[in-house]
């Protein structure tokens, strides 16, 4: 199951690495390259939930938590807010300080491995065994529960290429902190 969550987190990754940068030719300051970069993922950019759609396709879920875990992932979209605090900008290259406020699903992960730790057989079928699925049904359960936000600041580093501003690639620590994760 952790490993199901950090093979989405990397994914994810991807998907930001290809479809987050910024291309308008309006993003000739490194403030109007951020907006761009994390309005795609408020906006729901199509390519973004194409992408989001391939990624979790070939996870190990079945279809309803497939599903219930995109939909996870468009709710963290529609409800983290940011505030670009600072930039910082010489020649080509700039970094922007970014707080981000996303949704907890870190603490859901957190309480459901616990429960799995306290309860493990809970999570057994009839004969004893372990069940994956029913484990992923609790902790996407727990997932949707959240409400509580957690606060993050990230450092975004931005490169000007034929004067257009582009979000340059993020850590795999900062994206777990855009999708609540960290």
């Amino acid at each position: 199951m952790r490993n199901i969550i950090k093979k989405i987190s990397v994914v994810l990754f991807a998907i930001m690495l290809l479809t987050g940068c910024s291309c308008s030719i309006n993003d000739n300051k490194p403030e109007e390259a951020v907006e761009t970069f994390f309005e795609k993922y408020r906006a729901k950019d199509d390519n973004i939930i194409e992408q989001l759609k391939q990624t979790i396709e070939n996870e190990d879920l079945t279809d309803n938590q497939k599903e219930r875990y995109q939909e996870l992932m468009e709710k963290q979209y529609d409800q983290f807010a940011y505030v670009i605090k600072d930039v910082k900008e010489e020649n080509n290259e700039a970094t922007a300080t970014v707080e981000l406020t996303v949704l907890n699903y870190r603490s859901a992960i957190l309480k459901a491995e616990e429960e799995l730790k306290n309860n493990p057989d809970k999570f057994n079928d009839d004969e004893g065994n372990f069940q994956e699925e029913k484990y992923m049904d609790y902790k996407i359960e727990k997932m949707n529960e959240v409400t509580d936000t957690t606060t993050h600041t990230i450092e975004l580093s931005l490169t000007k290429e034929n004067g257009i501003w582009d979000v340059d690639q993020l850590s795999s620590d900062d994206i777990s902190k855009l999708h609540g994760l960290y």
